[in-house]
């Protein structure tokens, strides 16, 4: 059983790909509970090109959005994007948390996005700015961050 639960541990936490658990610190049930609700909006953005809705997927931004792109640009470059390539799947290689609180966050997101024609696959690694207005979380704007990137 001792060799049992580190490896089950690892399973968890390191199988995923999802949160990178810094053990310097505690974090809190509290902060544990923000950290899977801004998951959940990632789960959305995965719904909306899984769904090949560029509605859907506007919806997901702030309405004041304006960096690097507006609200109304995010919905025309999805409308673009699903005519040419179709649905797509939106996977998450990193979600780590940089800072979590009940209504706002940052986040620095690795992430692919793969067409079934290829042409369009794409991915990156970014800083999102997220805010909360009830009880969505809408992204107020993002950035690339520079770094390696995996490629498909």
């Amino acid at each position: 059983m001792r060799v049992l639960a580190p490896l089950l541990a690892s399973l968890l936490l390191g199988g995923c790909g999802v949160f990178t658990v810094d053990f310097g610190r505690k974090v809190s049930d509290e902060e544990l509970i923000v950290r899977d609700d801004i998951r959940s909006y990632y789960d959305e953005v995965a719904a909306a090109f899984a769904a090949g809705n560029a509605d859907a997927l506007a919806a997901l931004f702030d309405p004041g959005i304006a960096r690097p792109m507006t609200r109304e640009q995010i919905r025309a470059w999805g409308t673009d994007f699903f005519k040419k390539h179709g649905p797509a799947r939106f996977k998450i290689e990193g979600l780590d948390f940089e800072r979590a609180g009940h209504v706002s966050a940052a986040v620095v997101l690795t992430y692919r996005v793969e067409t079934r024609d290829g042409d369009g696959s794409f991915g990156g690694t970014e800083r999102d700015e997220l805010v909360k207005h009830g009880r969505r979380w809408s992204v107020t704007a993002w950035e690339k961050v520079p770094g390696p990137t995996k490629t498909p």
